[in-house]
């Protein structure tokens, strides 16, 4: 499980005034609660996006480094992002006691290509793209891979097809993760035209001014006589 360190400062107040006075000086307001008491405080925007960035979509476990004190394990509960800008603007930590088990969601990757679709011109269908497990904070998984490249057009991937190490699923054993669905219509209909007009492409006459191929011609000084 990745850990990534990110220094932080206390607020000395909260509010929307604080949060704004905090967002001027590059940095994102935030809380880290599960410890008791909440703790109000700011992390550097530039450092906290390098780290979301080195993230990705998976999951990871956060140093929080507080002046004086001892870095605080923790994980990103919730993160707001501005709907313009792309960016965060405020962060939600929640404090992790690493003997302690965790509910979280985490990220489905899907491997392969199913031959289904490769081959009979199925549609790839992923219904779940994160799953939620409980376990213990050293056992998080940054994602969940499951091989699709054996699915056939109707077959599917299930949660309990899934073997979980070193979690448990929280997710209905029956859900369906990724499944190959039958071509549509529409598609069907779409390669059909496609492949008539490659077909009628490669029929077309040659471009004006241009002379067509000229048929191979007999001997020399045959003239054609017996």
């Amino acid at each position: 499980m990745k850990t990534i360190a990110i220094e932080a400062h206390r607020r000395e107040r909260t509010g929307k005034g604080s949060a704004r006075s905090a967002r001027r000086e590059g940095r994102i307001p935030g809380v880290l609660y599960g410890r008791g008491e909440n703790v109000v405080l700011s992390v550097d925007r530039k450092r906290f996006a390098r780290a979301l960035n080195e993230a990705g979509d998976e999951n990871v476990i956060f140093d929080v480094m507080l002046p004086g004190q001892e870095p605080l394990k923790a994980i990103a509960r919730e993160i707001q992002i501005d709907p313009i800008t792309r960016g965060a603007i405020h962060v939600d930590f929640q404090h992790i006691d690493m003997s302690k088990k965790i509910h979280l969601s985490v990220a489905v990757h899907l491997v392969g290509e199913p031959e289904g679709v490769k081959n009979y011109g199925g549609i790839l269908e992923q219904p779940m793209r994160q799953v939620e497990v409980v376990c213990l904070p050293a056992n998080i998984p940054s994602h969940i891979d499951v091989d699709v490249s054996k699915l056939m057009i109707g077959d599917s991937v299930h949660v309990s097809d899934i073997v979980p190490e070193g979690f448990e699923f929280l997710d209905e054993p029956s859900k369906v993760i990724a499944q190959v669905a039958a071509p549509t219509v529409a598609r069907v209909e779409e390669e059909e035209e496609a492949a008539a007009a490659e077909e009628a492409v490669e029929g077309e006459a040659p471009p004006e001014g241009e002379a067509a191929e000229k048929p191979e011609e007999g001997p020399e000084g045959d003239g054609g006589q017996s």
